[in-house]
């Protein structure tokens, strides 16, 4: 026998439909994603950044809407891992006269910060300048003061070039660029480290990297610079 587990309806509606309960001064409450640590989360992610924090994601929908203006010569990309989006990156200042294309607009979550997916998409981006599009340089620019870039740049092979003094003003500071670049004559060697690093093999059980990514030191122009620093 089938046990019956309708509930027991305490009211009816003029046309006798079951309804429940009235429920006194009920107002609606605060939704989860209004936690306390939000405005501090998104200030980490735009310090550096010429746009946000956000207090919406309306206001960063039109972000995305003004990146996506061929006028605003940016492609931006979701990173998704699992099917969740865990960050973003773009190729823009597209340069398709002169075969220059430049890597920007790095957001990772921290979900995605220091894990293989976020090299990896660095490596697709690099890979797809290059190899499939056929650019001549890829370039990463950040605010000289952002040291977590000027890293992520160095690691993953871009060689320094230069800083930019007072090359712009962003949110009312002035800001100084750092420049690096990879170029496509040191991309065949790069590519080779790039997925030695990404093979699976180089991965034990819980996702931790056997060994480190060489790209820095694999850069031939890395090398040219010591050794015109050691004939000084």
């Amino acid at each position: 026998m089938t046990e019956d587990v309708t509930p027991t309806p305490v009211a009816t509606t003029s046309i006798d439909q079951p309804i429940g309960e009235i429920v006194e001064n009920w107002t609606p409450r605060l939704h989860p994603l209004a936690n306390p640590q939000y405005h501090t989360l998104q200030e980490t992610h735009f310090t550096y950044l010429p746009y946000g924090p956000f207090k919406t994601i309306d206001e960063f929908k039109e972000l995305i809407n003004l990146k996506e203006l061929s006028s605003s010569n940016t492609i931006l990309y979701s990173i998704q891992v699992n099917d969740i989006a865990v960050g973003f990156n773009a190729l823009a200042c597209i340069n398709q006269e002169h075969g220059t294309i430049e890597i920007g607009h790095e957001n990772f979550s921290a979900q995605l910060l220091r894990t293989r997916s976020a090299t990896e998409a660095n490596y697709l981006l690099l890979h797809y300048a290059f190899d499939i599009l056929g650019y001549r340089r890829v370039q990463w620019r950040c605010n000289a003061l952002n040291v977590k870039s000027w890293r992520a740049a160095l690691r993953l092979g871009f060689q320094y070039e230069g800083t930019w003094i007072k090359a712009e003003v962003c949110n009312g500071r002035s800001r100084d660029n750092a420049w690096f670049s990879i170029i496509d004559d040191e991309w065949v060697q790069l590519k080779q480290e790039f997925q030695r690093w990404l093979n699976s093999e180089n991965f034990d059980s819980n996702g931790q990297q056997l060994t480190k990514l060489n790209a820095a030191q694999i850069n031939p122009r890395s090398n040219e610079k010591m050794d015109k620093t050691s004939r000084i």
